[in-house]
C-alpha cells in the first residue's frame, strides 16, 4: 500500500512539473513578445517563433554533448 501511494505521490509530481514548464515556457515568452511588441501581433509571434527554435536547438545539443560524454567516458 505504502508503494502505491509513493507511486502515485510521484506521478501527480510529474504531472505537476510538466504544467508549471508548460506555463513558464509559453507563458513567459508569450508575455514578453506582447509587451515587446507593443501590440503588433506579427512582430509577437515572430518573437515566439525565435523563442520556439532556440529552445529546440539548445535541447537537440545538450542533449548531444550529453550523448558524446557518456560514450567518452564508457570508452575510458
Amino acid at each position: 500500500m505504502l508503494e502505491l501511494i509513493r507511486e502515485t505521490l510521484s506521478e501527480v509530481a510529474w504531472a505537476v512539473r510538466a504544467v508549471i514548464w508548460l506555463v513558464w515556457w509559453l507563458g513567459g515568452p508569450a508575455f514578453t513578445a506582447f509587451i515587446w511588441s507593443d501590440g503588433d501581433k506579427k512582430l509577437a509571434l515572430q518573437f515566439l517563433a525565435l523563442w520556439a527554435v532556440v529552445t529546440v536547438l539548445y535541447l537537440i545539443a545538450s542533449r548531444l554533448i550529453r550523448r558524446a560524454r557518456r560514450a567518452r567516458s564508457l570508452t575510458e
